[in-house]
């Protein structure tokens, strides 16, 4: 039996980065009402950077259950979000 460590590393978990930490629950719903250019700014650029970490993690069963399309997907999103 292989411990936690070789497990993890087999199905690529030691790549995403341990020190940052996650904000689960942390998630702040904005009325439409008092967004402003700023605030909408902010959320882009939020966006963006939550995009690009899912895309570093790359195909990954580990994590993603159909990893090859959505690794596809982040892609074609990474681009997209620039036209906002």
């Amino acid at each position: 039996m292989t411990n936690f460590k070789e497990e993890l590393k087999r199905i690529g978990g030691d790549r995403l980065n341990p020190k940052k930490n996650l904000n689960e629950g942390n998630i702040k719903v904005i009325k439409a009402d008092k967004i402003d250019y700023k605030v909408w700014r902010n959320m882009k650029y939020d966006l963006q950077k939550q995009f690009y970490e899912l895309e570093k993690i790359g195909e990954d069963y580990g994590v993603f259950q159909n990893a090859q399309g959505t690794h596809k997907i982040l892609k074609q999103i990474k681009k997209l979000i620039h036209k906002l």
